[in-house]
């Protein structure tokens, strides 16, 4: 994918709240955006399958979830597979209203819920 073609018909969806910082999330035409700035003053972008909140949700509709468990219980790898992927698509239902992050934790993992 062309880097250009990343940034085509982009627009801000939403933010979702980290441990320690908010991530800014975009649609474009490729998918999503998840912006969070780091410590040099610049930004880290993280690109997230367009499909990505329909298989979360139809997989996790109504279930607690963490960033570990979505990696292990699902069934597409390619979607899932690189590091904090699974993170960065949990943000992303956060940004679009399809989860909310819960005070609770499972160990030092975030817990999040599925919205119906």
């Amino acid at each position: 994918m062309k880097v250009p073609d990343l940034f085509k018909g982009v627009r801000y969806v939403g933010k979702a709240e980290g441990d320690r910082k908010t991530y800014y999330v975009f649609e474009s035409d490729s998918g999503y955006l998840v912006v969070a700035p780091n410590s040099t003053g610049g930004f880290n972008v993280n690109i997230v399958d367009g499909e990505v909140p329909d298989v979360v949700t139809s997989l996790f509709k109504s279930k607690k979830l963490t960033s570990g468990r979505l990696k292990q219980s699902n069934r597409r790898p390619d979607l899932f597979g690189p590091p904090f992927a699974s993170l960065n698509a949990l943000y992303v239902m956060v940004a679009l209203g399809r989860a909310r992050k819960l005070k609770r934790r499972e160990g030092k993992a975030m817990v999040f819920k599925i919205l119906k």
